[in-house]
């Protein structure tokens, strides 16, 4: 005797799509040389003196990728990693389907907050161009992030979050 499984369709329909392009990423290319000027008429000197301190910068993915993960293990919820973890301003963490508003406010609340007090933390045992570039990167990189979840606000609590490549999707069923 053959068993049958009882499958529930949902269609989705788009209300918002957010994705981090070309432009946004000069945008924050140009947000981080001027962080550098400004941090060199802070420290009292060149700016050519600060760029080493840019060497700093790739933590700040790194940690978003580890708050991510531990919201994620913390919650029980089962993440995925894409392949474009290197190009997509959410560093390849995602889910495979689509999850609840309130789960998609919690992980990116969690990874901002997670990051900056991390940044603020590591400030006080960096030297002062490094921790003022940590602090800066942290909140310059994690602008498309703060977009998309200010962006969520607007929308209804019963919607749906989908991760894309280099964005987000949000959802409504119409079930």
């Amino acid at each position: 005797m053959k068993e049958t499984a009882a499958h529930t369709i949902y269609s989705y329909k788009l209300l918002y799509r957010f994705r981090w392009q070309f432009v946004g990423y000069l945008f924050q290319l140009l947000l981080i040389g001027l962080s550098l000027i400004w941090h060199s008429f802070m420290l009292q000197v060149p700016a050519y003196t600060l760029i080493v301190t840019l060497a700093i910068l790739p933590v700040i993915p790194i940690c978003h990728l580890v708050l991510f993960r531990l919201y994620a293990l913390l919650r029980g919820h089962k993440p995925k990693t894409t392949a474009d973890m290197l190009v997509s301003p959410w560093w390849g963490a995602g889910y495979p389907l689509p999850i609840p508003l309130s789960v998609y406010r919690g992980s990116e609340l969690t990874v901002n907050v997670g990051s900056m007090a991390i940044a603020a933390g590591a400030y006080v045992w960096l030297s002062e161009g490094y921790g003022l570039t940590l602090i800066t990167g942290t909140l310059i990189v994690s602008l498309p992030r703060l977009l998309a979840l200010l962006t969520s606000f607007r929308l209804p609590s019963r919607s749906r979050v989908k991760y894309e490549d280099r964005g987000v999707a949000f959802l409504l069923t119409d079930g």
